[in-house]
């Protein structure tokens, strides 16, 4: 049984999209027969979520793509259809402007009653993800509008349509992105990016029922059948080897690596207007403790290769970047301090007793346990349910603003 608190009067009961980070998958993928995004080997946090009574679902986006192809997919998976990644977006990026075709979960979303409205919990690279998703639903996009023909524009970009998210909710969430992708360096990021992405153009869609890539916008998921010279000759496609190139290379908005480097996400979350009809939480989680030396340590409980990472963070300063001593504490991946709400927005330290209101971020108090904790790695069945049950609780006692 699932340690779910549920002995409480709900004030809504919207569904809730659980959006994953880096190397996450849908649950339809094989993978997940081993390994859940949420729930890691041994539990399944969607599945006793839906046996507690909650509608919850975890959209398939790109473990690898960058935060605007994400928040694109999340509008299709959604509401059903072909993705559009933007006219102005494809071509400063060098990709195509349509990806894959979804079914839909939410077709009727906006209409009155259960579907009315949805919410959104977005792990890690979830978190920015989600933001962005928020906000071009919220005000469109301008730049989208001017280069598309008026009657082929993505509704998406349209905007207007804030009011169907009831709250959105970053739990570790790389907002403000992670000092660990500037200790890698330019090279080591561009290099990583093309040997998986050429990992993906030899695959190609032999392994997509197994572990979807979704590299769509660069034409490396391609039919297997239009290869030339066989899975290895796939390389030389002139398509696919430009599609490499142009996610490697791109600097800004084309690539997850550099997505996540502070000046880089930044850059690209700048102007974030929150709606005013929706609720928002930053939720952290902290696996350091401050040393004698001024900088910060792991914690002795969280995962060993993140004791690691954890350690580089936490001793990381760049004066000429302004990374000081406040981005030393961290979770192993990202640094508490990048997983605070968007910069610009009007946002609160809650502290209890707080009346909570829409339309304002609140930064929540951090929770003790490394980056994989948020999504039950390692973590105790009881206590993992226990955390995330409190989380549901706190959104679905919210009112309707």
């Amino acid at each position: 049984m699932a340690n779910f608190d549920t002995n409480y009067t709900k004030a809504t009961d919207y569904p809730t999209l659980y959006i994953h980070g880096f190397l996450g998958v849908p649950e339809d993928q094989v993978f997940t027969k081993l390994f859940r995004y949420f729930g890691s080997f041994t539990k399944d946090l969607m599945k006793d979520l839906r046996a507690e009574g909650y509608e919850v679902y975890l959209p398939g986006l790109g473990p690898f793509n960058p935060m605007w192809e994400r928040a694109c997919e999340l509008y299709a998976y959604i509401f059903g259809g072909r993705v559009d990644y933007g006219v102005a977006h494809s071509q400063k990026y060098r990709t195509k402007r349509f990806g894959r075709t979804y079914p839909g979960v939410l077709k009727d979303l906006g209409t009155p009653g259960k579907h009315a409205k949805v919410n959104l919990i977005g792990h890690s690279f979830g978190g920015p993800t989600s933001i962005l998703f928020s906000d071009i639903l919220t005000n469109g996009c301008q730049e989208e509008l001017d280069a598309t023909p008026a009657d082929e524009v993505s509704e998406f970009f349209k905007g207007g349509k804030g009011d169907l998210l009831h709250s959105v909710t970053t739990i570790s969430g790389t907002n403000h992105g992670t000092t660990l992708m500037y200790f890698m360096g330019d090279k080591v990021a561009e290099v990583v990016s093309r040997a998986i992405l050429s990992a993906g153009a030899v695959a190609g869609n032999h392994i997509a029922k197994i572990y979807d890539l979704y590299f769509d916008p660069w034409g490396i998921m391609e039919d297997p059948a239009l290869w030339k010279g066989g899975p290895l000759g796939s390389l030389s496609d002139p398509v696919k080897k430009a599609g490499i190139d142009a996610y490697a290379t791109n600097y800004k908005g084309g690539n997850i690596a550099f997505d996540m480097m502070p000046d880089v996400c930044e850059s690209l979350l700048t102007g974030i207007k929150p709606n005013k009809n929706t609720y928002f939480f930053a939720r952290p989680g902290r696996g350091t403790h401050p040393n004698k030396k001024g900088t910060e340590s792991p914690d002795g409980h969280i995962f060993r290769p993140f004791k690691i990472t954890a350690w580089i963070i936490g001793n990381y300063a760049d004066k000429a970047r302004g990374i000081d001593k406040e981005w030393y504490a961290n979770d192993g991946v990202v640094n508490c301090i990048s997983m605070r709400a968007p910069t610009g927005v009007e946002q609160y330290d809650f502290v209890d007793g707080m009346e909570v209101k829409p339309g304002v971020w609140y930064n929540m108090p951090p929770q003790n346990w490394d980056h994989q904790g948020w999504a039950g790695m390692f973590i105790s069945k009881a206590h993992y349910y226990n955390v995330m049950g409190e989380l549901m609780k706190s959104i679905y006692s919210l009112p309707d603003a």
